[in-house]
């Protein structure tokens, strides 16, 4: 049996920076950036997709521990390689010329790849209890089809306790019913937890890793990638 070679951020396809050029200050603190460059070897087929206007138009740039952009396509020179990029950060990243960045889908999200690699990312191993929820009702403005019924009125769940910015969205039991106003209490609504890689449930009752910022990994995953600081999560997932 081979040796399993782990998968670095040294792997990913590489974005070499030949220029930053810094831009205007909106009103909200961002400062907007072109980022000039290309891809060292040929482009993946997923930044591609964003060149073509396929699926999402953006992407992550990712480097070192921690570090990553939300960047997207200003033009790309499919003849040379020649690409500019667009971001917007509040604090101005440190990115200069010859410096290469690791291309990461717009599947992931960019902390991904540092909840893997940094060893003092925080992990704790703890039993997921389940949490009460606050349910509210609202009507949609368009109709979408969902197990082969129409759903116009949708139920938001948030979890109680401090806020997380977390929300899950089910359609209401019954599509006839005027749409209640107000919030009520769901005790144990918020039942499981899914995992940051995978996205498996993490039920009440059973143990996974917490970070803490309140994000949880399944115990595989976890083995998998994160105690052997593996990413090859991007690929096998």
């Amino acid at each position: 049996m081979g040796i399993h070679k782990r998968k670095m951020l040294e792997d990913f396809p590489k974005f070499i920076v030949t220029g930053v050029r810094p831009g205007a200050t909106s009103e909200a603190g961002y400062i907007s950036f072109e980022l000039e460059g290309g891809f060292d070897g040929i482009p993946p087929s997923s930044f591609n997709h964003v060149v073509d206007g396929i699926g999402p138009q953006w992407f992550w740039l990712v480097f070192g521990l921690r570090g990553y952009i939300c960047a997207s396509v200003q033009s790309h020179n499919k003849e040379t390689n020649a690409t500019v990029l667009t971001f917007e950060v509040k604090d101005e990243p440190n990115i200069a010329p010859g410096q290469w960045l690791g291309y990461l889908s717009s599947y992931w999200q960019g902390y991904h790849v540092g909840m893997v690699l940094d060893p003092n990312w925080g992990w704790e191993r703890m039993q997921f209890r389940g949490t009460d929820a606050i349910a509210e009702d609202y009507e949609a403005k368009d109709v979408s089809i969902v197990g082969g019924r129409e759903v116009k009125v949708w139920t938001k769940l948030e979890p109680t306790g401090e806020a997380t910015g977390q929300s899950r969205h089910y359609p209401a039991p019954d599509q006839n019913l005027p749409v209640r106003s107000g919030t009520r209490l769901v005790p144990a609504g918020w039942g499981h937890e899914h995992c940051e890689l995978c996205n498996e449930h993490i039920d009440a009752g059973m143990f996974g890793e917490c970070d803490p910022g309140g994000r949880w990994m399944c115990e595989r995953c976890y083995q998998r990638y994160v105690m052997p600081h593996d990413l090859a999560f991007v690929d096998e997932l």
